[in-house]
Order: structure tokens, then C-alpha cells, then sequence
């Protein structure tokens, strides 16, 4: 898969920006005592290894295969992704892999750490090896606040490619309850600092996910426009097919998840005049839509 997208690589790099003098992203990895951090297959000492393998580009592929079934494996009972001590400690590494310009095969980690974000949002379903798995799913949550944000917003006015832009607004706004809502502000904060129509949309939505509430919410439960706005930031981390372009929302999807967003944004983020304002931007300069190409 490495061999097979050289173009995607080429545009991830030109499109960020550089940091060839930045620390390596695995800097401390090795002062973590993983021996204290059994992964889902039961070892504690794989994991670093495996993230150098990353990093160096040794066996790239084989390594991530590897770190899913040691990190975020399917559930062996009920629909779900596991988790277990080591996950929470491999997040750090794994952002700042998802991010570096440096980083071989920086879109299939992002997968890796879209399948973390998965987890948290879906929250504790089953116990994880006779563990109920909500603290780990929190560390995740909190090591998903706490690493590099910035770099995730800076990568909101930076990349042309929006299915890059919605893994990161996903991302960001599955983490905001786990530091207080802090991140949440910060996206509304983007929204309004937008530079137009179409990232407008994609931040109004995020913006108020985050701001949702309880983020473990049974879904049998939780109000129609939270499931809205989870599906459309899940657009990007459907099952992309390789000989085209990854789904995209309509126009009409976009504009009404951007609606229920307006809509149910809390107080303390915005007044009604500013929800009328932006509803009134929305609908002059409405997302268009994007048709499946194949790739060159």
C-alpha cells in the first residue's frame, strides 16, 4: 500500500508545513516503562519496537498490521474495538508520527490513530480482558488533548485535502470532553476565523460535536443531530476505495449537518445572532459537491 501511493505521500509533505529540524516524534519513547503496559496480544515490549520499525521504514506495512492487533484489535465478543494499558501510551508517539512530514507512510498511521479515536468515541461496551476499559479509553481521550493540537488546527488552514481536514476535525472533536471542553472552544474559535464557506461548514460541525455533552452517551439514546453530525464527520474514515477517491457528503448532507450544528450550539459558545449570521454564510456559499475520480 506504501509502494502504491507515492502522489498521496507528495502532497502530504508539500502541503505541510516543514519541520526537518523538529524533534523525531518517537523522542522519549523508550523512557516510557512499557513493562508495565500489556498490549491486546499480551506483550509488553513489542510496541516501541514496533513504532521504531515505523519510523525508520522498516517494514513499514507489517509493523502497523502488527500495532492494530496490538493496540486497537476488534473485539472478540461484541462489535468494538479493544484497548488495553499500551494503548494509551502509544497514542503520543502515534500523533506525532500522524503528523510529521517525515513520517514514512504518515496516511495509513492516521488510520492506526483514527481507529483510537474510534474507541474513545464509541466508549466502554465490553470489558476489555476482564476489564471494564474506561480509564483507558479516558487516557486516550486525554492523550489525544495533550499532544501537538496546534498542529492539527494549523493543519486545518494548511491542507487543500478535506478528507485530511475531517480525520483531524474528527480527531479533535472526540477529544474535546476529555480536557474540559477546552478544544471545543478552540474549533469554534477556527469556525468563525474561516477562510470560507466550505471550511466554515466542516468547523461549525465539529465545533459542536465536541461541545455535545457526555461523549459516552448510549447511541440508543443520544438526540438525532449528535448521530448527524457523527456520521458526517465519519465520512473520511469510511472504507476508502484505492482506485478512486475517498467518499465525499453531498452539498445537501453538508448543509444540514452544518444547520443542526447551529442549532444546537451551548450558549456559552454562541448567541443566537451569531448562529443566524453564520447560518445566513452557510447558505450563500453552500459546499459544493465533489465527484469520484480515478486516481491519477
Amino acid at each position: 500500500m506504501d509502494a502504491a501511493e507515492p502522489g498521496l505521500e507528495r502532497s502530504m509533505a508539500e502541503s505541510a508545513p516543514t519541520r526537518e529540524d523538529a524533534p523525531p516524534p518517537l523522542l522519549g519513547v523508550h523512557s516510557v516503562d512499557w513493562s508495565r503496559r500489556y498490549d491486546c496480544s499480551g506483550g509488553t515490549d513489542r510496541v516501541p519496537v514496533l513504532l521504531d520499525r515505523v519510523w525508520s521504514g522498516t517494514d513499514t506495512v507489517g509493523a502497523l498490521d502488527e500495532l492494530y492487533e496490538r493496540l486497537v484489535p476488534e473485539h472478540g465478543i461484541c462489535t468494538a474495538v479493544c484497548v488495553r494499558d499500551a494503548t494509551p501510551a502509544a497514542v503520543p508517539f502515534l500523533v506525532r508520527l500522524a503528523q510529521d512530514v517525515r513520517t514514512p507512510s504518515r496516511d495509513r498511521v492516521m488510520e492506526l490513530l483514527m481507529r483510537v479515536v474510534d474507541a474513545v468515541d464509541e466508549g466502554p461496551v465490553e470489558p476489555c480482558f476482564g476489564v471494564w476499559p474506561d480509564v483507558w479509553l479516558t487516557r486516550c481521550g486525554q492523550a489525544l488533548c495533550e499532544t501537538r493540537a496546534e498542529e492539527w488546527f494549523a493543519l486545518l488552514d494548511e491542507e487543500p485535502d478535506p478528507h485530511r481536514r475531517w480525520r483531524a476535525l474528527r480527531l479533535l472533536a472526540v477529544a474535546a470532553p476529555f480536557n474540559g471542553g477546552g478544544l471545543a472552544l478552540w474549533l469554534w474559535r477556527s469556525a468563525l476565523d474561516a477562510s470560507d464557506a466550505e471550511r466554515l461548514a466542516e468547523r461549525v460541525i465539529a465545533a459542536a460535536f465536541a461541545a455535545r455533552g457526555d461523549p459516552w452517551d448510549r447511541r440508543d439514546e443520544e438526540e438525532d443531530w449528535i448521530g448527524l453530525l457523527r456520521e458526517w464527520l465519519g465520512v473520511a474514515d469510511s472504507v476508502q476505495d484505492r482506485l478512486g477517491e475517498p467518499p465525499y457528503p453531498s452539498p445537501e448532507q453538508t448543509t444540514e449537518a452544518a444547520g443542526a450544528a447551529l442549532r444546537n450550539l451551548p450558549e456559552w459558545m454562541a448567541d443566537a445572532d451569531t448562529a443566524e449570521a453564520l447560518t445566513d454564510l452557510l447558505r450563500e456559499g453552500a459546499p459544493v459537491g465533489r465527484e469520484r475520480t480515478e486516481a491519477s
